[in-house]
């Protein structure tokens, strides 16, 4: 019996913890299956929203897996063997060829950017034959020229922070590179077309096609002059430097090629003739000499025959004409016409000279002593020594001269022209006469002047002599060609 009474007693009580065990596993249900929450008054609220916080499995409750943190990326640090700082500024990057080496940002240049949160920094050239550049900065200056290189900084969240560009040029390797002189000299001449004026010096130790302008579109180079006064154009041309001057003096020039610095000593002469004329008679001779050089000349007479030159530049008279007298310093010429006549020609045209520049001109009075016109200066002058064109005691016209001559066959075929001039076919007191006016006269003579030489002007582009014809009462090359006739004294 009393078996039995505890047996009721455990049924009892197992029944009622059955009881309130029961609603407890519903409220853990709903909480886990997340369709409501209990109010205030513990009945399930199924609008609110439940985040489970652990999940019942098999009896037993289990954590969540937390969402990792990312790892931050660690900002680029100085290289400590960069060779070449960058600056945030315009920088124009000189490189030697063949070198290599590593590129890097000045950071104090850089640091009004964030550095602390730049995890990239990229490098490009825009030209590898001229720079190669690996992406992380390191180089290689492959060949002499120029080319553009970009540097890219990217921040933590990869966007570009900055971007940069850089000018690098690369240049030869300098350091036995040498000229071959460091002084020049270089003689200029006036009224020369074809004179150079230019004197070069040669690059040594490097490649020519570097060292040319034309065929090195990158050529790096500077010239100043110490004497402002000369103006001094420099080119680099074929391996040589090429130096062109017209204004006489001396000047230092600082050549900068490459980076490296030379110094040349110049110096402009002008070169002349101590004569640009002569006239000579019978064998007389005259010393020539150049001034502005103190060397050695190579002298050249057009005609020995007319008149010779020494080694020393003494020319000597042997017949009557013209001959050009020229002195040669290095590849500049200088000259001198020398015209042949007789002695009493060479009296005739000293007279008229004289007369010219002692009298006055006067058509009223052209026979009084004082005066003169141009035809009475002419017979006055010859008839002295006895040429009197058919006329005594009165000088005829200019027409009367001309026509006197004509009838003798004197007239020089093809007149005054420049082909005459150039072949030195006029003689020292020959006769132009100026045709063509209306006045009835023979070929409308209306002018004449008396020829005494020529005057040694220069060259022109064609390296061939300008001459001036020279008058006994005109400035020298006074008169154009074509205009008139010319009587042969």
């Amino acid at each position: 019996m009393k078996n039995r009474k505890w047996t009721a007693w455990y049924i009892l009580t197992a029944i009622c913890i059955c009881m309130v065990l029961e609603p407890m596993g519903q409220i853990n249900t709903a909480s886990a299956a997340g369709e409501g929450a209990y109010n205030e008054s513990g009945f399930l609220d199924s609008a609110a929203s439940v985040t489970p916080s652990a999940t019942a499995t098999g009896g037993g409750i289990t954590t969540p897996t937390p969402v990792p943190t990312p790892t931050k990326r660690p900002a680029v640090t100085a290289k400590p063997k960069a060779d070449i700082s960058l600056k945030n500024e315009f920088q124009n990057v000189v490189l030697t060829v063949s070198t290599t080496g590593e590129f890097d940002i000045d950071r104090s240049s850089f640091a009004s950017y964030p550095l602390e949160d730049l995890v990239e920094l990229h490098y490009s050239s825009n030209d590898s034959s001229v720079l190669q550049v690996t992406a992380n900065g390191g180089y290689h200056a492959m060949k002499v020229g120029e080319t553009v290189m970009t540097v890219t900084g990217i921040d933590r969240d990869g966007n570009t922070m900055f971007y940069c560009t850089y000018t690098v040029s690369v240049y030869p390797d300098m350091s036995k590179v040498t000229l071959a002189k460091q002084a020049v000299q270089i003689y200029i001449v006036k009224n020369s077309y074809n004179s150079t004026n230019s004197a070069q010096i040669a690059i040594q130790g490097g490649d020519s096609q570097i060292f040319d302008s034309d065929r090195n579109a990158n050529l790096i180079y500077e010239v100043i002059s110490s004497n402002k006064k000369m103006y001094v154009s420099t080119e680099i041309s074929n391996g040589k430097v090429v130096i062109t001057c017209s204004d006489a003096g001396s000047t230092t020039l600082t050549l900068k090629l490459y980076g490296k610095e030379y110094k040349i000593q110049l110096k402009v002469s002008v070169l002349e003739m101590s004569a640009g004329s002569a006239l000579l008679a019978g064998h007389q001779t005259k010393q020539l000499r150049v001034k502005g050089y103190q060397g050695s000349v190579v002298w050249k007479s057009s005609r020995p025959k007319v008149a010779s030159v020494s080694k020393n530049g003494k020319v000597r008279a042997k017949k009557t004409g013209n001959t050009i007298i020229t002195a040669k310093v290095g590849n500049v010429r200088v000259g001198c016409v020398v015209s042949v006549t007789t002695t009493t020609k060479k009296k005739v045209i000293r007279r008229a000279q004289k007369m010219a520049s002692t009298s006055q001109y006067s058509q009223p009075k052209r026979m009084l002593k004082g005066y003169y016109d141009c035809s009475s200066l002419v017979w006055r002058a010859y008839a002295k020594y006895g040429y009197r064109f058919g006329v005594t005691g009165y000088a005829p016209t200019a027409a009367g001269e001309a026509q006197y001559l004509a009838n003798r066959n004197k007239l020089l075929k093809g007149g005054f022209s420049q082909k005459n001039a150039q072949t030195l076919k006029f003689k020292a007191g020959d006769l132009m006469f100026k045709t063509g006016a209306s006045n009835g006269r023979y070929k409308g003579i209306y002018h004449v002047e008396m020829i005494i030489g020529y005057e040694f002007y220069g060259w022109d582009q064609n390296n061939k002599p300008v001459l001036l014809v020279k008058w006994a009462n005109r400035p020298d090359g006074y008169y154009g060609y074509g205009i008139g006739i010319v009587g042969k004294m």
